[in-house]
């Protein structure tokens, strides 16, 4: 068996983790803790987007926590937003057991994820998985950042935030058909992870022909047993 060059990109946001709960759980303890009403988290989030604009929830809450000269309860629900976040299932199916196939095999990855920095960062350490290198994207094609990465010689150079190292083709799964624009040809190859029955709007879209749409990364840790055989 040939030694597998490729490096392998995981989105985290809906690919690794449930963000809807990992959401439900920061504004619980804003509300129970730290007493930011529910109520009025909704109200700002729901203005914000009607200008179009994304809310940026940890900002958002740290921000008014800072302008009531209230930092150090900040810095309090950071840590227990963490602990309670670790106590709770909120991975998605297979996402343990990619990263552990991955792990197992002596893969090179990394993570690739698109938002607010201080909230990424948050859900990051929360899921334990600060310790794997990533980096945060402020754009969402994460394909065209990718294809930056490949040199005059048709090798990718990885980028020091995601260990550096050089590959000759990459592996990624996202959930969103955006993240795929301008994704490199074959032999780099893509997993479009979403499930029919809980799609949105933002995650659909067109693909190129090397992407393979599957439901669930289990779909996708059979598909990599059959590249690691092939």
């Amino acid at each position: 068996m040939a030694k597998d060059t490729s490096f392998y990109i995981v989105d985290f946001d809906r690919t690794l983790a449930d963000s809807d709960k990992l959401i439900e759980i920061f504004i619980e303890i804003a509300d129970k803790y730290f007493h930011i009403p529910k109520e009025r988290i909704e109200k700002v989030d729901s203005e914000v987007k009607q200008r179009g604009d994304t809310f940026l929830l940890a900002t958002y809450v740290r921000d008014h926590l800072s302008s009531e000269n209230r930092i150090d309860d900040w810095e309090a629900m950071e840590k227990l937003f963490i602990h309670e976040s670790r106590s709770l299932n909120y991975l998605l199916p297979g996402a343990n057991e990619l990263l552990e196939w991955l792990d197992t095999n002596d893969k090179s990855y990394g993570i690739l994820t698109y938002g607010d920095v201080l909230w990424q960062k948050l859900k990051l350490s929360a899921a334990g998985f600060k310790h794997i290198p990533h980096i945060i994207m402020d754009k969402k094609e994460k394909g065209k950042l990718i294809s930056t990465w490949l040199d005059t010689d048709g090798v990718f150079q990885i980028p020091s935030e995601l260990g550096g190292g050089s590959a000759d083709s990459i592996v990624m799964f996202d959930d969103k058909a955006v993240s795929f624009s301008h994704f490199p040809p074959s032999p780099s190859r893509g997993f479009w992870v979403l499930d029919a029955g809980h799609e949105l709007l933002s995650q659909q879209g067109d693909t190129p022909d090397n992407v393979e749409r599957l439901s669930n990364l289990h779909d996708a840790l059979r598909r990599l047993g059959d590249i690691d055989k092939a």
